[in-house]
């Protein structure tokens, strides 16, 4: 324990980390805000919940708003209620109780995960966080919260929340944590308790612009302290850097269609192309319309990942992968992709990275 502290002290400076009374006020605080506004409502927050039902829920929560999962979460356990049910179907079964929450690839992730599960581990999850990690599509993150939630074991959850509030109060930055292990020892509340508090705390109140007058941990908090001085954006000359204003309403949409990211299609038969499609669709729910109008295929849009200006227009770099249909176009490799996308950046007279 006090090796560890140490080491959190080095890492992260003389902020006073080890005090017990900073430590317990934080706990007590969170606690009494989880008790008072915590979101037991939630179907993933019921007593003796399973590795399965946690697991479930995680990776529908992925990138993915609380209120969205809710409406099918229950649907689909209903239809696949054990991982031994998931296992057996394929994804012609699954894709209409997953279909419209994107992300897809975590979607086949599941189904793999699922069969290893069942093949490996005779149906049950492993109590084991390491061998966790090794299955498809779970990371620590999961990990921890599989081994928190259902098994009750003591590991923080480190999402984006946790991260988020941890860092804020002790250290004054949302960015600062880096030994997760210090944290791991530094708190004594059960961390099943702990995780889904700082969920809560930091998607009500700990948000991206916090809600410091109305936050309990407000007394002792460096990032209320300190003005949020260790967050604010880098400036040039005392100024705030801003972009340059583009309507984005008027953007082509240049789209990359992929199938699991190694067969990219391209609108030509000699060299690979993305489609370039004009600013009337340049909408996830347009750029879907145009291929099934179009072509007759479903297709999964992700938001913009690069938006730039590329010849004088507002131009929207967007992947998109096929669900189902039969596409009738020329493919390439990743590569060829990759290097058509290194070259447009050449001819980019200026480009944002999509927020």
């Amino acid at each position: 324990m006090k090796k560890n502290q140490e080491s959190g002290i080095k890492n992260h400076g003389k902020q006073g980390l080890t005090n017990p009374r900073k430590i317990k006020f934080f706990e007590t605080r969170i606690a009494d805000f989880f008790r008072k506004a915590g979101r037991e409502h939630l179907p993933w927050r019921k007593q003796n919940i399973t590795a399965y039902e946690v697991w479930v829920s995680e990776i529908m929560l992925q990138q993915t708003q609380v209120s969205r999962v809710t409406s099918y979460y229950a649907k689909f356990l209903k239809r696949f209620p054990t991982v031994r049910a998931l296992a057996k179907a394929d994804w012609e079964e699954f894709l209409p109780y997953y279909d419209g929450l994107g992300y897809y690839d975590r979607g086949r992730n599941m189904l793999k995960a699922a069969q290893v599960i069942a093949k490996e581990y005779a149906g049950t999850f492993p109590r084991d966080k390491k061998l966790l990690e090794k299955l498809p599509g779970i990371g620590p993150y999961t990990a921890a919260a599989i081994m928190s939630f259902a098994y009750g074991d003591e590991h923080l959850a480190w999402d984006t929340n946790l991260k988020r509030v941890i860092g804020r109060f002790f250290l004054g930055g949302k960015q600062l944590v880096s030994d997760e292990q210090f944290w791991e020892d530094a708190f004594q509340t059960s961390r099943k308790t702990l995780n889904a508090a700082l969920m809560d705390f930091g998607s009500a109140l700990c948000v991206g612009r916090p809600k410091c007058e109305a936050c309990a941990l407000q007394s002792a908090c460096v990032y209320y302290r300190e003005q949020g001085k260790r967050e604010k954006k880098r400036t040039t000359n005392g100024r705030r850097l801003t972009a340059k204003k583009i309507d984005w309403k008027e953007a082509q949409a240049y789209v990359f269609l992929h199938e699991n990211h190694k067969k990219f299609f391209s609108s030509l038969k000699m060299s690979f192309k993305p489609f370039i499609l004009p600013s009337g669709y340049n909408t996830r729910a347009g750029i879907k319309q145009y291929f099934r109008d179009t072509y007759g295929l479903a297709l999964s849009v992700r938001p913009p990942h690069r938006k730039m200006s590329l010849q004088g227009r507002p131009t929207l770099l967007v992947n998109a992968q096929i669900l189902s249909g039969q596409p009738r176009f020329k493919v390439f490799s990743k590569k060829a992709k990759e290097e058509y996308t290194e070259n447009i950046g050449h001819r980019v007279s200026r480009a944002f990275r999509a927020s």
